[in-house]
């Protein structure tokens, strides 16, 4: 009879060992599935980026089903996402303000809310900053040498200047061209400079 009480408490134990880890898989499906009902509510949805006129700034938009606080990780490549914009309360209607920005750049980020992270399917989302208008535009500086007697006629375009560029394209040889200058086109290259204090 010991031997057959000992064989039932075995098989007792055994189903109840069963039941247990019947009923664990089936609690951790639930909480799986409650847990990713809660994280598709604050799933960002309608994701936008617009830069700012001047460019030296963008606003991120979404919304989401459920309100959330969201972070928006950022940078100028995929792979460095260091910047942070926080939100300041939870919301359904997210706004998220990105400054100082570089006008005329391409920025990533993606949205963090809690422990997800949400991109564009593993590819961040982008947008591309506009120009600032408003800046000083640098004027293009053109070097120009004084009329002489080397750049004589080369003022092609009558200001009563001679431009680095009319300079290279006047090919009149000068009155008083130098005796390095072996073919005689106004100018010594650095070949005939070369030969000439050779010979000197």
């Amino acid at each position: 009879m010991m031997k057959g009480g000992v064989n039932l408490k075995a098989i007792i134990v055994l189903v109840i060992l069963v039941l247990v880890g019947v009923l664990a898989v089936l609690g951790m499906n639930t909480v799986k599935t409650f847990l990713g009902g809660a994280a598709a509510d604050v799933e960002p949805k309608e994701v936008m980026a617009r830069s700012n006129e001047d460019g030296r700034g963008a606003v991120v938009t979404w919304r989401s089903d459920k309100e959330s606080m969201g972070v928006v990780e950022y940078g100028t490549t995929p792979a460095s996402l260091l910047l942070r914009a926080a939100e300041t309360e939870a919301t359904m209607s997210h706004q998220v303000t990105l400054s100082p920005l570089r006008p005329n750049v391409s920025y990533y980020f993606r949205i963090r809310v809690g422990e997800e992270v949400y991109d564009n399917a593993g590819i961040p989302y982008s947008f591309k900053t506009n120009t600032d208008e408003g800046a000083a535009m640098s004027p293009t500086i053109v070097p120009t040498v004084t009329p002489g007697a080397s750049a004589a006629g080369c003022d092609k375009n009558g200001d009563g200047r001679v431009s680095s560029v009319e300079l290279l394209g006047c090919s009149q040889a000068s009155p008083t061209a130098s005796p390095c200058d072996t073919d005689k086109d106004g100018r010594v290259s650095s070949l005939e400079k070369l030969r000439c204090e050779k010979q000197n």
